[in-house]
């Protein structure tokens, strides 16, 4: 009778690990579009799995198949105890959620009233909204990451975008860390650049200035900068008036323009998509970091002065969200060995910057490399035992691979020197799945977070109130199925009936355009 148990049970390993290929292999992959296959549930070994809701499109099914069959298929525990540990470290039930939900909204609400939180909550001087009327040339600068932008737009009216001239200059590590003067004149005499090359050296006009970064503001068109992150630590700037400093090496280099407006990445996407719809009052970036702003009454924001207004935009900075009780050992190591440790841990566990490094502590960690088969295990801890070394667009691939047998995968693995067998792919794959599906249910629970802010805060709060969100940046944009999660997971979270009036849309590059969109309003 054993032996008969036995023998099913390889069968129905054999068959789901099948079923699983063939799924996989009969479906199209899209590298930005967040497209996938519609697959359906089947049983498994009893691991943790994070919910699928029916009509859900992404690989998790299929994966969960293929690689609990193989558990099953070879008998060996190690391997069963490598994907139970993976998924148990970086499963975020509902219970945990909504206790997440809860701490947003206590640190939110503390922040708004000036008092001790991880959430800043800024005010950002943008009172007006946008209409969509305001016509004109505008430029404006965005910086943020490994590129600068420099942009020189109409604004048409009747919500319509004329055209964009625009050029990206590289921003070195040595810019980066050096000194702040050494920061503002290379962004100066990349505008500079700009102007003669693509303006017909034209010297005057109006600016609006995307920087983002955190910084207290007082007016639209002023802001000292309250840290560094993202790479960045030029000395001199911590304290000081962004808008100045710039402005001083504008004016150094005889030109003539004028920065009107001050905002941060988020809050200039979600200006930039208002142009074209009023329903976009939420703004967010889910790339190298990630940030949330939002169109918040006026009387909810309790701390400091400003202008008599009804609303405000507020910048939440919300990477900086405090998610020690909620960090696996993971996340600690990654926290503990970077620059800025117990500081940006939402960041640390959601954006760009850091998936990688969490995967590659996964996938290092001695309870995975016991499951991997000698070589492979040899070789990944020689090849991937340093920090950095697995970044976060190698899990994008391993992710959107549907090929039979995995061969991106194997694609990846070898271009650091790792050999592997099928099954250690299937490994490695379910790995990924577990970081990403963990950081888009973040995700969506910082979205969900700011919609019940906004319905707690709304004068007439209403659970119909229709909301677009325009979100920027590479993890939302290409990373495979992380919309999609982000999706299901609020729908899970809020409901069917509100989570369809929560629309996520793309708005990508809006930084700079909502910057020079938030220079147009206050000109007029």
């Amino acid at each position: 009778l054993s032996e008969l148990l036995v023998m099913l049970r390889r069968f129905a390993a054999r068959t789901a690990a099948s079923a699983a290929l063939g799924v996989a292999a009969g479906k199209t992959f899209a590298v930005c579009d967040g497209s996938s296959a519609r697959m359906s549930r089947t049983s498994s070994l009893g691991l943790p799995e994070f919910a699928t809701p029916a009509g859900s499109d992404w690989s998790n099914t299929s994966q969960r198949m293929l690689a609990d069959g193989l558990a099953d298929w070879v008998g060996n525990l190690e391997y069963e105890t490598a994907l139970r540990s993976l998924r148990q470290s970086f499963a975020l039930p509902l219970t945990v959620v909504d206790e997440l939900r809860a701490h947003f909204a206590a640190e939110a609400r503390a922040g708004l009233a000036g008092e001790p939180s991880s959430l800043a909550m800024l005010p950002t001087f943008v009172t007006n909204r946008v209409t969509g009327n305001e016509i004109g040339d505008f430029f404006a600068l965005d910086l943020g990451g490994t590129n600068f932008r420099v942009l020189r737009l109409r604004l048409e009216g009747s919500g319509k975008l004329g055209a964009v001239t625009q050029a990206a200059y590289l921003v070195s590590d040595e810019i980066k860390t050096g000194t702040g003067e050494a920061l503002f004149g290379f962004i100066a005499d990349s505008v500079a650049h700009f102007l003669a090359t693509k303006c017909d050296n034209t010297l005057d006009g109006v600016l609006g200035f995307t920087f983002s970064f955190p910084c207290h503001q007082t007016t639209l068109n002023s802001g000292e900068l309250l840290t560094w992150n993202k790479g960045f630590s030029a000395s001199g700037v911590i304290g000081e008036d962004v808008v100045k400093l710039l402005q001083d090496q504008l004016i150094e280099r005889g030109i003539r323009l004028r920065i009107e407006a001050l905002c941060n990445d988020t809050v200039g996407t979600m200006e930039a998509a208002a142009y074209m719809d009023p329903r976009a009052t939420v703004g967010i970036i889910f790339g190298t970091g990630t940030n949330g702003a939002y169109i918040e009454r006026r009387a909810a924001i309790t701390k400091g002065d400003g202008p008599p207004s009804e609303e405000m935009v507020v910048n939440t900075e919300w990477g900086n969200l405090d998610m020690r009780r909620f960090m696996n050992d993971f996340d600690r190591q990654l926290d503990a060995k970077s620059s800025n440790p117990g500081k940006q841990t939402f960041e640390k566990m959601v954006s760009g910057l850091y998936l990688g490094e969490v995967f590659r502590l996964a996938i290092t960690s001695p309870q995975v490399l016991r499951a991997l088969s000698p070589e492979c295990a040899a070789a990944i801890s020689t090849s991937l035992g340093s920090r950095g070394s697995l970044p976060s667009a190698s899990m994008a691939v391993c992710e959107g691979d549907i090929s039979p047998q995995l061969t991106h995968v194997d694609g990846i693995l070898r271009q650091s020197g790792i050999p592997s067998t099928f099954r250690d792919r299937v490994l490695v794959r379910d790995a990924c799945i577990c970081v990403s599906s963990r950081a888009a249910r973040l995700a969506a629970m910082s979205i969900v977070g700011i919609v019940d802010l906004k319905n707690q805060n709304a004068q007439a709060p209403s659970v119909d109130m229709s909301t677009t969100v325009a979100v920027d940046g590479t993890v939302f944009e290409c990373y495979p199925y992380f919309k999609e999660r982000m999706e299901a997971s609020i729908q899970e979270m809020i409901g069917r009936e509100r989570a369809s009036n929560v629309n996520l849309v793309l708005a990508k590059d809006g930084s700079g355009i909502g910057a020079a969109i938030i220079a147009a309003i206050a000109r007029q």
